[in-house]
């Protein structure tokens, strides 16, 4: 039998409150919504996108289907859906041309420009923040209460300036011109800030709460942060230029969950110190050519020791260890996919150990 909505509520209550619970929460970190929708980009394929090419008609069918299916998963965390699929919104935003090809869409490097940080700006009639409210908007419409409607993928101010840059040229600015990254970092995070507030204007709350991109349940509106480049910069680089701007970002918002690869591992620390942040979302990449998981899981324990933990997954083997070896307190185990079908393996593991 699928957990009531009142277990749920009740078991994401447990895990933020990181009260003590006879085991840690289970779910399938599903996301279908990441990768671009082969249509669109077989459309717009070898060309540069334009907010007008985007229509959220044309996305709208698969996220109904995509509901659907998720409505027959046993599990104890809540659907959720964004106006992702491989859209660079920020980068977009704040001045990359977006490219498209037949299997990929990117953000294009504008090297020049980054540098001016005066033209890093929000402003309420950018073409392509509006399209991004409009697809918003549409996909709240569509949900109708049933499913919620979360903020994309945000890639925070670290990604978007190497986006701008590459994150060649930014690891050398931050060593020869670091007055100069400050000045257009703090320009992205008020970028950044003022976005993520524009979107979650939009978006209601779904039985009583709101979902972040990475499966967070809060009271309150909750977005999503992540610097993936930090793989690239060392933790005291980090701790002096990047987490100041982390910190002003989490005290903008109610909630606020932080998305972080295996890769970062060495920033577990720098993230670890923002006390105001909700929870982490950690994805174990051992079986990509990461450290070993008997390296990783001490590392896990220690998240655990602060804040909640919604831990990725990439295999069941991996979620069926973790499920046995860490501690339940403030846990959420995931098996982690952007398959649309979801593996069979990965239902049928969750559906054994939920609720």
């Amino acid at each position: 039998m699928t957990p009531s909505l009142e277990q749920r509520i009740a078991a994401y209550d447990a895990w933020r409150l990181r009260k003590p619970v006879d085991r840690p929460m289970v779910g399938i970190l599903w996301e279908p919504d990441i990768p671009p929708l082969p249509d669109f980009l077989e459309r717009v394929a070898e060309t540069e996108v334009t907010p007008d090419q985007i229509r959220p008609e044309e996305f709208l069918p698969h996220v109904e289907a995509w509901y659907r299916r998720a409505c027959r998963l046993r599990c104890d965390t809540f659907p959720r859906f964004t106006p992702a699929f491989g859209i660079p919104w920020v980068e977009a935003i704040a001045g990359c041309r977006v490219r498209a090809a037949i299997g990929s869409l990117w953000a294009e490097p504008t090297p020049g420009d980054c540098r001016n940080h005066d033209k890093i700006r929000f402003a309420e009639d950018n073409p392509w923040l509006r399209k991004l409210i409009e697809f918003t908007q549409a996909m709240v419409e569509l949900a109708g209460g049933r499913f919620s409607v979360a903020v994309p993928q945000m890639r925070g101010p670290l990604d978007t300036l190497a986006a701008m840059s590459t994150p060649e040229q930014l690891c050398v600015d931050l060593l020869e011109r670091p007055e100069e990254v400050d000045k257009v970092l703090e320009a992205l995070t008020e970028l950044w800030i003022q976005v993520g507030q524009a979107v979650l204007e939009v978006i209601p709350p779904c039985h009583g709460g709101y979902c972040a991109r990475m499966y967070s349940r809060t009271p309150g509106p909750v977005i999503t942060l992540q610097n993936d480049v930090s793989t690239l910069v060392s933790p005291g680089l980090y701790h002096e230029h990047v987490r100041p701007l982390d910190e002003k970002i989490v005290r903008s918002f109610p909630y606020t969950e932080f998305h972080m690869h295996a890769s970062e591992h060495h920033q577990v620390d720098n993230v670890l110190r923002l006390e105001d942040l909700t929870a982490v979302e950690f994805t174990l990449e051992h079986t990509l050519g990461g450290l070993p998981l008997h390296k990783m899981l001490p590392l896990v324990e220690r998240i655990l020791d602060t804040k909640p933990l919604v831990l990725a997954c990439l295999d069941v083997d991996t979620a069926q260890r973790c499920l046995h070896e860490l501690p339940a307190r403030g846990l959420c185990i995931m098996v982690a996919t952007s398959d649309p079908e979801i593996p069979s393996t990965f239902a049928g593991w969750c559906e054994e150990h939920s609720r």
